[in-house]
């Protein structure tokens, strides 16, 4: 079972600060919001993955990002989506699992939010899991911004046979950083919640901020 938590990450390109990402997990729901201002557009997104609290497998996953005008509702049933699955703003909870089983290769379905799977019933089900999560090395240095730098395990994410992200994982069995290629890295921010939210929103303008903290409840 999944403890509580809550979690900000800087997400940061080319030295240069460009999103944040806030996840918590409370009452076996696991809310992500993401917001990478980048061009052509902004990009929103949020989450909510409610898992059983006796299996934790998920059963209903609520999603939407910047394109879709209402949430995209998934649930999980023995018919439709495998029992070891979870869709992709999940992620943390997988390697969090592999962590914990660190010198095995964690294998499961990862489910696309916007595929057209997502919203029609899987008649044929693939017979292996198509994403694995696994550790590839051990304690290395790992430079943050600011100058610091972090002692951590490196364990790599693949999807559909493609690397999906690296993360690098401190002796707390923490992810403190995530790198999802194309320059495109995500810092863990330290310290409680509520410093870290402040930490992460810190200059931020007042549309971000409202979106991190209320969703698109008061974003349209």
């Amino acid at each position: 079972m999944f403890t509580d938590f809550e979690r900000w990450e800087v997400l940061v390109k080319d030295q240069r600060r460009i999103g944040v990402r806030y996840q918590s997990m409370a009452s076996n729901v696991l809310l992500t919001r993401m917001l990478v201002d980048e061009e052509p557009e902004v990009y929103r997104a949020e989450s909510r993955i409610r898992l059983d609290p006796k299996t934790d497998n998920w059963e209903v996953n609520q999603f939407r990002d910047q394109n879709l005008d209402r949430a995209q509702i998934m649930h999980r049933d023995s018919v439709r989506f495998p029992t070891r699955s979870m869709p992709s703003f999940g992620d943390i909870l997988m390697v969090m699992k592999a962590v914990e089983a660190a010198e095995e290769q964690f294998t499961y379905w990862r489910l696309s939010e916007v595929s057209r799977a997502a919203q029609e019933p899987v008649i044929n089900q693939p017979d292996e899991p198509n994403a694995w999560v696994k550790r590839v090395g051990h304690f290395e240095e790992l430079p943050i911004p600011l100058g610091i730098t972090l002692k951590a395990e490196r364990y790599e994410a693949w999807a559909d046979g493609l690397l999906v992200a690296t993360h690098w994982v401190n002796k707390h069995k923490e992810v403190v950083s995530t790198n999802w290629g194309d320059s495109l890295i995500a810092y863990r921010v330290p310290g409680s919640a509520s410093e870290a939210g402040w930490l992460s929103l810190s200059g931020l303008d007042e549309g971000i901020v409202s979106f991190m903290s209320r969703g698109f409840d008061t974003n349209g």
